[in-house]
C-alpha cells in the first residue's frame, strides 16, 4: 500500500508527499526546508496563484561571485525555479503570497526537490482530521477529474494539490472485466476519483449496483462516496463509470497515493438498476 505522507498525518503535517516530486500546504508559521537541485536539473516551486515578491541574499537571476542560487523568475507568475550554483549554498528565501510571507530553507542537495506544489489547506483541521465534504464538493472534484486534460494544458495552477496517476490496472469478474484508466487525488480533500471502464465481453447486459462500487487495497475496503455510473454495461460494450473514495471510512484521513494497486469492487444486480438509484 503507497501512502502520501510517511508518517500518519498527525505526525508529519508537512511531508505529504515523500521524493523529488512533493507537495505541501501554506503555512505561514512554518519554515519549509527545500534541498535545490545542483549538479543537475532546477527545483521548480508552485503556487496556487500570481507571486507578489521574492526576497532573499544570495539569491541573483544571473550567475555572480557572492550568488549561492541562481532563479528563474517573470512578475506575475505563480512559479518560479532556482538552481544552486555552490555545492555548499544555503540562504532563506521569503516569499510574498497573497498578502502573506512565507520562508524556504534553501540548501543545495544532490538528493533535491524538482517540483514543489504549496497548495491551501483551509479545509483541514488542526488535528489533522478530515472535514466533512458537502456532496457539492465531492461533485465538483469530479467535474476537474473529468477536465483533467484541459486544465493540465491550460490552466496547471489550478491543479495544484493534485496528483494523477494512469494504472491501467485490468480486474477481471465472470462476464466482464473492470479497467483503471484513472486515478486523481485531491489532497486537500483526502478524496480520490476512480475512471474506470467496464467492459462486457457476454451477449447480455450486465447490471450492477453504482452505490455498492468500492476498492481494495491489501486487507482494506474503501466505499465509494460519490459515483457516477449507469448502473448497466451493454452486451459486447464498454462503458465508463467513474466515483470517488474520501477518507478511511471512520472520519479519518487515507492519504492513500494514486498510484496503487487497485482491486475495483462491483456489486451485481439482478435487474435494472432504477430500484438501487
Amino acid at each position: 500500500m503507497k501512502i502520501i505522507a510517511a508518517l500518519s498525518s498527525f505526525l508529519l503535517p508537512l511531508a505529504l508527499c515523500a521524493g523529488p516530486i512533493t507537495q505541501k500546504p501554506l503555512d505561514e508559521f512554518v519554515i519549509y526546508d527545500i534541498p535545490v537541485a545542483s549538479k543537475s536539473g532546477t527545483t521548480t516551486l508552485m503556487f496556487p496563484s500570481e507571486i507578489s515578491g521574492l526576497f532573499a541574499k544570495s539569491v541573483a537571476t544571473q550567475e555572480q561571485e557572492n550568488a549561492g542560487f541562481l532563479i528563474s523568475f517573470t512578475p506575475g507568475n505563480f512559479y518560479f525555479s532556482i538552481r544552486a550554483l555552490k555545492s555548499d549554498a544555503e540562504d532563506h528565501l521569503t516569499v510574498i503570497f497573497n498578502r502573506k510571507a512565507y520562508v524556504l530553507h534553501l540548501k543545495a542537495s544532490d538528493q533535491p526537490f524538482y517540483n514543489v506544489t504549496f497548495y491551501q489547506d483551509e479545509r483541514k483541521g488542526k488535528d489533522g482530521g478530515r472535514a466533512s465534504i458537502v456532496p457539492e464538493r465531492l461533485l465538483s472534484l469530479m467535474d476537474k477529474a473529468k477536465a483533467y486534460p484541459l486544465f493540465a494544458a491550460n490552466r496547471p495552477d489550478a491543479l495544484a494539490g493534485v496528483l494523477h496517476a494512469a494504472p491501467g490496472i485490468p480486474n477481471y469478474y465472470e462476464g466482464f472485466t473492470v479497467r483503471i484508466r484513472d486515478v486523481w487525488r485531491f489532497e486537500q480533500d483526502d478524496t480520490l476519483i476512480f475512471r474506470v471502464e467496464l467492459e462486457n465481453t457476454s451477449d447480455r447486459p450486465i447490471f450492477y449496483k453504482p452505490q455498492g462500487l468500492a476498492v481494495r487495497l491489501d486487507d482494506r475496503i474503501y466505499t465509494q462516496s460519490l459515483a457516477d455510473a449507469s448502473g448497466v454495461m451493454p452486451p459486447k460494450s464498454v462503458t465508463p463509470a467513474f466515483f470517488a473514495i474520501t477518507g478511511n471510512g471512520h472520519g479519518g484521513r487515507n492519504n492513500l497515493d494514486p498510484d496503487n494497486k487497485w482491486n475495483v469492487l462491483v456489486v451485481r444486480a439482478e435487474t435494472s438498476t432504477s430500484d438501487f438509484k
